[in-house]
């Protein structure tokens, strides 16, 4: 039997080398972040790219000025125009050619046109900034990579986004340079806003009061109309401590649910919509982040343990809506919507994709029409800390995939915009997505009646025969 020394000699040699990975495995994550940035530098004016650097990153993607024009709702003209009176900055010119070459723009200087020509979307007049959530008990069902290139969809579009992680994990907030337990910490995250805790924020710099509103968590990204409250694995902290902050401010029941909502309400007056990327579990946390949304759409892979994750979700959810009834009270419930993940050409994904319309599409637009198909394009932009909507095309191995992958995420996300003007706003933009949705539901509703069907006459055939 070993003795109380070797034992602790062992938990001592073990704690070493973990430290030592944590350490290289985090100076390698702010080295490939640097890295990234010079290798910008080696095409633009890096004083240019400083001035708009945030966490050592800057938006990579270039576009024309024929199409920056497009975008901006102007005419390539006036985007010239503007330029020499000085309505606009000077454009930026390449560093790496002999001539003298516009080096193209990016997001964040086309939407500074939208702003000077007044062209940007924005939501109703007077109205709240749209609570989106995406949300699932499922790891891998795409729920992160969801709320990453949704927030970018809109942000091209010109909207102001507010992103906000509540996983512990960080990953999207990782995305966007903020690194969960190196340069976030616990007083960067909502849990001071949840816990009512003062004293953290006071201790890390923040005036008296600052736990009452989550003000003190937004931060900017390199996106200039993204904004993020990040998240670390202290938010964890939120799900241990909450009964106790309950318990000692006595607060009500529908109340204990609605804290993430009024927060953001609050705070969410200068965005258009506001994302929440969800924990993947339910919990104290999880149920604000539901009674928080106006609408949650669920990630729902086609497979059948995948299926069966988004089937519990949704089972747990009902059972708290259950509850919340016989309480006699009503927290914010959100519109719940669905749409198919790592969809693929396979009869399989077919089979599946079918099952979770069967079962999901109990009224017109539960499923949305579009999937996201299984997609090697969304990996390698990870690998490369960009997305696929930062990807120059002329940077990529397979431009024409590329292609198609953007224009796929364009398609679902144009319907999940075009859905919460619909549900929140009570606006519909545009009509293709509806009557795509009255053909599918039509379509669905057939087949449960025929399936119906079928089962009353093997019930009534099963009568006879005894």
């Amino acid at each position: 039997m070993t003795n109380v020394s070797e034992q602790l000699n062992y938990v001592e040699n073990n704690l070493r080398k973990l430290n030592e990975s944590i350490t290289v495995g985090q100076g390698m994550m702010r080295q490939i972040a640097q890295l990234v940035k010079e290798s910008q530098g080696d095409k633009h004016d890096i004083a240019t790219l400083k001035e708009h650097l945030v966490d050592d990153r800057v938006q990579k993607r270039r576009y024309g000025s024929t199409v920056a024009a497009e975008m901006a709702g102007i005419s390539h003209p006036r985007l010239y125009a503007a330029e020499k009176d000085g309505r606009l900055p000077p454009p930026d010119y390449r560093q790496d050619t002999k001539t003298k070459v516009r080096a193209g723009y990016t997001i964040n200087q086309i939407n500074h046109m939208r702003d000077v020509f007044k062209t940007s979307p924005r939501k109703p007049d007077g109205a709240a900034a749209a609570v989106i959530g995406i949300l699932n008990l499922k790891g891998g069902s795409q729920k992160t990579t969801s709320c990453h290139l949704f927030s970018q969809y809109l942000a091209i579009q010109g909207y102001k986004v507010l992103l906000v992680d509540s996983d512990p994990q960080g990953s999207l907030s990782f995305f966007y340079g903020k690194r969960p337990d190196d340069n976030v910490q616990y007083e960067h995250t909502i849990a001071p806003f949840m816990l009512e805790d003062d004293e953290a924020l006071v201790e890390a710099g923040w005036e008296p009061g600052a736990s009452e509103s989550l003000s003190y968590a937004i931060q900017k990204t390199y996106w200039s109309n993204i904004d993020i409250i990040p998240a670390c694995l202290q938010n964890l902290s939120i799900d241990q401590l909450m009964p106790e902050v309950l318990a000692r401010t006595n607060i009500g029941y529908t109340d204990r649910f609605m804290k993430l909502r009024h927060g953001l309400i609050e705070v969410g007056q200068d965005y258009d919509f506001i994302i929440i990327d969800g924990t993947p579990s339910l919990n104290l946390s999880t149920l604000n982040v539901i009674s928080a949304c106006d609408m949650v759409f669920v990630p729902a892979p086609a497979s059948m343990p995948d299926f069966a994750s988004t089937l519990q979700f949704t089972d747990l959810v009902a059972q708290t809506l259950e509850g919340h009834l016989e309480r006699g009270e009503a927290p914010n419930i959100p519109d719940i919507r669905y749409f198919i993940t790592k969809y693929s050409g396979s009869s399989y994904a077919q089979f599946m994709s079918d099952i979770i319309r069967k079962v999901f599409n109990v009224e017109r637009g539960d499923v949305l029409t579009n999937e996201v198909h299984s997609s090697d394009e969304v990996g390698k932009a990870t690998n490369r800390t960009y997305s696929v909507y930062e990807q120059n095309s002329k940077d990529s191995d397979n431009p024409k995939r590329l292609k198609k992958t953007v224009e796929m995420f364009d398609d679902i996300f144009s319907e999940m915009h075009d859905a919460i003007w619909d549900t929140v706003w009570g606006l519909q933009p545009r009509s293709d997505h509806m009557v795509q949705l009255d053909e599918l539901f039509q379509k669905t509703t057939k087949i449960k009646e025929n399936v119906t069907q079928v089962a009353a006459t093997a019930k009534e055939e099963g009568t006879h025969d005894k």
